[in-house]
């Protein structure tokens, strides 16, 4: 007689419970004891195991947007450098660009420099910074070549080696107009016993180019080196132009041709005026 091997009579063992949360436990199937019929022993009758928890699949675009960014980035900071090596891109020299239109921006004014040339009024003798001055009739250069600046003298007349008076044109960029008049009427009465000076007095020539003017008279007795006394008489006239270049005249005669011959100093003092 042969064996024959078949499921054990009788219903299949229960399943255990499911864990809870992990889904659902026995099943019927068709054919099952829990369908009702006992001949589908075939289908096992366990039904489905335990289930992982549900979770949503990953996205893979996080990794290209973050490539795509540093990208960029790095595209933005080239750029930058190449504009900061080549300035705006425009190789043509800064003189040849289009310029703003005007009133666009704040343009300063060009400073303002010299003209020291000759001039239709720079007549006679230069003394320097586009200066000069024209002597009066019977003056002349002064022999002693140590001095600064320009100086003219008035000779006696049949009395040579003696002169009638001076006119001294001096400049500096140390002093203004009134310092400067100041210090050379100190300077010329230094040697002169009795000096008065004068209350000064702020000119305004009519030239537009001297800035201030300042003039200070002065008389006193001068004394020579054989004790001989002179009286004299003069001025100083300092006249500033708008670079602060003080250029002075310093005249003076004795005081007994004072009045006959102070025209002769007016005279060349105006052709300074019209020098500036």
């Amino acid at each position: 007689m042969s064996q024959q091997y078949g499921p054990p009579p009788g219903p299949p063992p229960a399943p255990a419970p499911a864990p809870a949360g992990w889904g659902p436990g026995q099943q019927g199937r068709p054919g099952s004891a829990a369908g009702g019929s006992a001949g589908g022993a075939a289908g096992g009758g366990w039904g489905p195991g335990p289930q992982r928890p549900h979770e949503p699949p990953k996205s893979n675009r996080t990794p290209w947007i973050i490539m795509a960014c540093a990208v960029v980035a790095v595209l933005l900071v080239a750029v930058g450098v190449v504009l900061l090596v080549n300035g705006n891109g425009n190789d043509k020299p800064a003189a040849q660009q289009t310029p703003d239109p005007v009133g666009s921006l704040y343009t300063p004014s060009p400073t303002p420099t010299p003209n020291d040339s000759k001039g239709p009024n720079d007549l006679g003798v230069e003394v320097g910074w586009g200066v000069w001055f024209t002597p009066s009739k019977g003056w002349l250069p002064d022999w002693d070549k140590s001095k600064s600046g320009k100086n003219y003298i008035l000779q006696q007349f049949s009395a040579r080696g003696l002169i009638d008076g001076y006119y001294w044109v001096r400049q500096t960029e140390l002093y203004n107009a009134k310092s400067f008049a100041e210090h050379l009427v100190d300077v010329e009465s230094n040697g002169m016993q009795g000096v008065r000076i004068g209350s000064g007095v702020a000119c305004k020539p009519a030239n537009p180019n001297i800035k201030a003017c300042y003039a200070l008279s002065y008389t006193g007795v001068w004394v020579g080196k054989n004790g001989a006394k002179v009286s004299m008489k003069g001025f100083v006239t300092a006249y500033q132009d708008k670079f602060d270049r003080v250029t002075a005249t310093d005249a003076a005669l004795e005081t007994r041709v004072y009045a006959r011959r102070v025209n002769e100093l007016i005279y060349m003092n105006n052709s300074v005026v019209k020098s500036f």
